[in-house]
């Protein structure tokens, strides 16, 4: 038998040890070493002695090992320092500290104004890295979330793009039965918001999902209660009206007894059992269902070209999504290309010569959150550009403090170089003042970090409202972020006290003494280019931020085509059922109600909408297929909403055939090619056969609306004559809001149990923009910060150099100088740094904001006024600041200026 070959200690350990280690005691200690590890090697085992010889290394070496005798240099070694380090002992880092906290009091106001800085900056870095993380962890704490995927379409018919997140529902079937690499898949139908009812009360309840019975299983939510609950969570949906439901709904509607078997009605879905309690699902996921009914419960439609079902597939172990991902193709072919040919008339392969595609594809679920925006998302999705730009933000931030550090200490460099020299004298390294200044810089960042603390407890629920999160204090303190905010301020006070710990220390004592050091000369370039990077990023924060709110205000003040002011939305009418034209018919009476309509569609928020498709009517020959969003509206809609017409006339019940008349916008005309559309007709393409074929005549024109986000162009639109109950609209007049809201729900109430709820459309129309919005904030909170921290620096730089050039100022003074050459001849260099900046950061600006800008299909012309009106703030600003120390300077008296040392 083969015993392995003994690979000897790590080299690159040797090689650190020779290089590094003390010459006088190098190869007495490598001789030791290696009969150690040959030790280790037979007691424990050769890959733990290679741990024990590598940290036995690191040790040992002159960086930090500790030096148990102290040795001066003698004529025989005149150049060789003391082995001695600032980690050398427990009492010398002890006094380490002693000193940089007295350092520290003496200088308060340089102190203050560093722990200031680097404690905003840190604690406007840890609410972005709480941000940050929260936003990455989205679907990541599924079991199975690497190989779970979401099935989606992608395709073009007639010229328009199809990119929806719903599928059709025999999908996931067809894809376990044909390909051997998908081990499980599961759906999730939603049907907008229901009114549920428990023993008289009524609630209503926007998160209602119908799922197959092993969705428990291929999402990591957790069964509480239930059959089956822990051991087999596909039995808890398996029949027909059974619901499970989350902890929070299950206090809600039954307290503390026990929902098992009891039973809650669901809207015009009927009466479901409770099966089963599972957790509330998790924050940082893309879909918060509170109520998962039974997916045998409701009726779906068995066809693979309507998109009805969000679903999504497990794959087993090792099999490849891309290997999935080239077969779907022929799952194409082998499904849908009949339908097609029965639906449009023509094969897959004339459909595809055409230009037209349908295709499936698969995202991973951990990336919807950041990477998806498809028509249909369950909730609106955030976007990676922003955790970028937040990133960024927080280093920016987080560097700005730095630099701040960086340049006070420096600059203190004046006041401290006799010390310097003096300690050098009696005896003091190098190696033991840069452990003192870093002692200093450690203890600095630490401080900062307790400060930083406290102002993130402080606005910890105002940073919650705003980025519309729920974190915690305990947040901090799980898992590694602990560990990681120590490690980062460690290393932030060595970064940021080490430029000035060995600048400090290279002094020569003699020329020290003498008084031939200007300290701080040396590092007047590097301070005057992190004073510019300072201003670089501060001038393009207040740009971006300018530029944000210039594109909000835009999209909420451009004429949109209809007038969303004075208009009351009543939600959920459609659970008056027979009694909804009574009610409305009341509403109309009312004297502060001026129209009022029944409309599934309104231009913001949720809504009952469709795509349908179309072909315009030639003759005897069907021209190119279009699929066009689709809305069912009455004769109200347009004077209620204020939509003008721009040819032709409104629906209107004086005229019967308006059942087969619609309306289009002049997007759709352009999109058929009509100059005069009024007249033409529209066919639909039913489920293929002709008496399924419905034929519409096109009665007027609206002028375009913004139906839909300004991020899209305004899409061609069909509106078609019939009623819709999910809502009502009202166009009101009246100052009294209160007086009319109590009106109408005493006449709600007189009708039906179900809660009365209403919204106005101008702040549905807003909401549409709230992540912007929210941008908007933080980008000016962070930009305020940035400018402050930035300020905090400048007011230290020029506190310093006002005391630096006290002598020259008094003799300038003596001289006749006046106040205001004085305040001139200190602020002018500062000034020049802050113009520099402005010419790097505009353009860098102009390039950044233009990008953002191009997420949007309407958007406002970056105009020169935006950098010239961020130039001169930051001017002011800079003034404002230097000019307080400089006045204060010129004001001094010269006698007591030439008196000082």
């Amino acid at each position: 038998m083969k015993h392995p070959q003994n690979l000897g200690p790590p080299r690159w350990a040797t090689r650190l040890l020779t290089g590094w280690g003390h010459p006088d005691t190098q190869e007495e200690v490598q001789g030791d070493l290696l009969e150690l590890y040959t030790h280790w090697v037979e007691t424990v085992g050769e890959r733990k002695a290679r741990w024990r010889y590598v940290l036995s290394v690191l040790k040992l070496l002159r960086p930090l090992a500790k030096q148990t005798k102290y040795q001066y240099p003698t004529p025989e070694r005149p150049g060789e320092e003391p082995r001695t380090t600032f980690f050398s002992s427990p009492d010398m880092l002890r006094n380490y500290l002693k000193i940089a906290w007295r350092n520290l009091v003496l200088h308060k106001a340089f102190t203050a104004i560093n722990v200031i800085g680097l404690a905003v900056g840190l604690a406007t870095c840890l609410l972005i890295v709480l941000f940050v993380l929260h936003e990455l962890s989205y679907d990541r704490y599924h079991a199975n979330a690497d190989r779970l995927y979401r099935m989606t379409i992608h395709g073009q018919v007639g010229g328009k793009e199809i990119n929806t997140a719903e599928v059709s529902v025999p999908a996931g079937p067809a894809l376990i039965q044909d390909y051997s690499g998908v081990e499980a898949f599961t759906r999730l139908r939603q049907d907008g918001t229901f009114i549920v009812k428990h023993d008289h009360e009524s609630f209503k309840e926007e998160h209602v999902v119908f799922a197959d019975s092993n969705v428990f299983n291929i999402f990591s939510i957790p069964l509480l209660k239930g059959r089956g609950a822990g051991t087999n969570p596909k039995t808890v949906l398996t029949e027909p009206n059974t619901v499970v439901i989350t902890e929070t709904i299950a206090r809600k509607y039954f307290g503390e007894q026990d929902p098992i078997g009891q039973t809650l009605t669901l809207g015009t879905a009927g009466l479901f059992r409770v099966t089963g309690v599972c957790q509330d699902v998790p924050s940082n996921t893309h879909f918060h269902y509170d109520i998962f009914g039974s997916i045998r419960s409701i009726q779906l439609r068995n066809t693979w070209l309507s998109s009805s079902c969000f679903t999504y597939v497990l794959l087993r172990p090792g099999y490849s999504i891309n290997n999935l991902q080239a077969k779907m193709p022929e799952l194409v072919k082998k499904y849908i290309g009949s339908e097609i040919q029965e639906l449009f008339g023509i094969s897959l392969a004339e459909f595809t010569r055409k230009g037209d595609v349908f295709g499936f594809h698969f995202q991973p679920v951990t990336s919807i959150h950041l990477h998806s925006d498809l028509e249909g998302e369950i909730e609106p999705n955030s976007d990676i550009k922003y955790v970028y730009i937040f990133s960024i933000i927080a280093v920016f931030i987080l560097l700005v403090a730095c630099i701040n550090f960086m340049n006070l200490s420096t600059a203190g460099s004046a006041g401290r170089a006799k010390e310097v020299g003096i300690r050098k004298v009696l005896g003091s390294v190098r190696q033991q003042l840069v452990g003192q200044f870093l002692s200093e810089s450690i203890l600095v960042t630490f401080i900062a970090l307790l400060v930083a603390l406290g102002i993130v407890v402080a606005v910890l629920p105002s940073f919650n409202q705003l980025a519309g999160k729920q974190f915690g204090i305990s947040a901090f303190t799980s898992g590694w972020m602990l560990p990681g905010i120590l490690l980062t301020c460690l290393l932030i006070g060595l970064l940021a006290g080490s430029y000035p710990a060995f600048f400090l220390s290279a002094f020569k004592p003699v020329s020290v003494l003498k008084g031939s050091v200007r300290a701080g000369f040396r590092s007047g370039w590097l301070r005057n280019t992190l004073v510019t990077t300072q201003f670089v990023v501060s001038i393009g924060m207040i740009i971006g931020t300018l530029v944000v709110y210039q594109q909000l205000h835009f999209i909420q003040n451009k004429k949109v085509g209809f007038d969303k002011d004075q208009v009351l939305v009543l939600h959920d009418t459609y659970a008056l059922g027979p009694k909804a034209n009574a009610f409305r018919a009341e509403l109309t009476k009312l004297s502060q109600v001026q129209a009022v309509t029944q409309a599934g569609y309104l231009p913001a928020g949720a809504s009952n909408s469709g795509n349908d498709g179309f072909q315009s009517e030639n003759g005897s020959s069907p021209t190119t297929t279009y699929r066009e969003k689709t809305y069912y509206i009455d004769e109200n809609y347009l004077p209620t909403l204020g939509i003008s017409l721009a040819q032709g006339r409104n629906f209107s019940k004086a005229f019967p055939s308006d059942s087969s008349a619609v309306l289009i916008n002049e997007a759709a005309a352009k999109r058929f090619g009509w100059k005069n559309p009024v007249g033409q007709r529209l066919s639909t393409l039913g489920n293929g056969s002709p008496e399924s074929r419905h034929v519409y005549t096109v009665i007027g024109v609206v002028k375009d609306f913004h139906f839909e986000s300004m991020h899209q162009r305004i899409a061609p639109l069909v509106m078609v004559y019939g009623a819709d109950n999910y809502q009502m609209a009202l166009r009101i007049r009246t100052t009294d809001i209160p007086g009319l809201l109590k009106t109408l729900e005493q006449r709600w109430k007189a009708q039906t149990d179900n809660p009365f709820a209403y919204s106005f459309l101008n702040e549905r129309f807003n909401t549409v923009y709230q992540s912007e919005q929210r941008v908007g904030q933080l980008f000016g909170i962070f930009a305020g910060l940035t400018v402050l921290i930035s300020c905090l620096g400048l007011f230290g730089l020029a506190m310093f150099t006002a005391q630096q050039r006290t002598k020259e100022i008094g003799v300038r003074k003596v001289l006749g100088a006046s106040v205001a050459s004085v305040v001139a001849l200190l602020s002018k260099d500062f000034l020049k740094l802050v113009v520099i900046a402005i010419v790097i950061a505009s353009p860098l600006a102009w390039y950044a904001m233009n990008r953002w800008l191009q997420d949007f299909a309407y958007k406002i012309d970056l105009s020169w006024w935006v950098f010239a009106l961020a130039g001169f703030l930051a001017i002011g600003i800079a003034l404002v600041t230097v000019s307080f120390q400089s006045i204060k300077a010129a004001l001094t008296n010269p006698v007591k200026s030439l008196r000082s040392e």
